[in-house]
């Protein structure tokens, strides 16, 4: 494959965002959109870059695979994992909530184990490291509905206040082992 072939399967691996970009910049240049305030515009720009960003994120996530391994697959417990199946989890990031497709290696009565989830450094729970990482810092601010205001307002996620609070109460555990 010559290098102009393998540089637009890359390119095609983004054609939603590609997209996506194109229907921004049709948007902005829109006669509805030229009649708007700066802040309206900006308020516009930002949940249209969001949606983007998610995009991009998700195509990404998609062109890496599902991350299937090479060798065999045992977790800690030395038990050989050899039932695969392809499994997917939704993860809530500060773009929004992307899916993530991940081969999983089973056993009976053993836990699942995905290798892409290390690579990736996925967390066990439902909100990505960036998102949890931005509640904690918020609800040290301020209360448990007030960061849950926040974060809507300030990324593409969504974090209810009871998971909002578990974070919080992981996220002291954790700086706790820190210290």
């Amino acid at each position: 494959m010559n290098a102009m072939a393998a540089l637009s399967s890359r390119e095609r691996v983004y054609d939603q965002s590609r997209q996506e970009f194109e229907d921004m910049v049709r948007r902005i240049d829109s006669e509805e959109v030229r009649s708007m305030t700066h802040s309206d515009l900006e308020r516009e720009l930002e949940k249209m870059g969001r949606e983007l960003m998610r995009k991009m994120l998700q195509e990404h996530l998609e062109s890496r695979g599902p991350g299937e391994s090479a060798k065999t697959v045992r977790g800690i417990d030395g038990v050989e994992r050899s039932r695969v199946r392809i499994q997917g989890r939704k993860l809530e990031t500060i773009f929004g909530t992307v899916e993530v497709e991940r081969t999983g290696y089973g056993r009976e009565a053993s836990q699942s184990l995905h290798p892409l989830d290390a690579e990736l450094n996925l967390p066990e729970e439902r909100y990505s490291l960036e998102l949890s990482r931005r509640v904690a810092e918020e609800a040290a601010r301020s209360s448990f509905d007030e960061t849950r205001e926040f974060i809507g307002k300030t990324t593409g996620g969504h974090v209810p206040k009871r998971q909002i609070e578990e974070i919080v109460m992981r996220s002291a555990r954790d700086f706790k082992e820190i210290i």
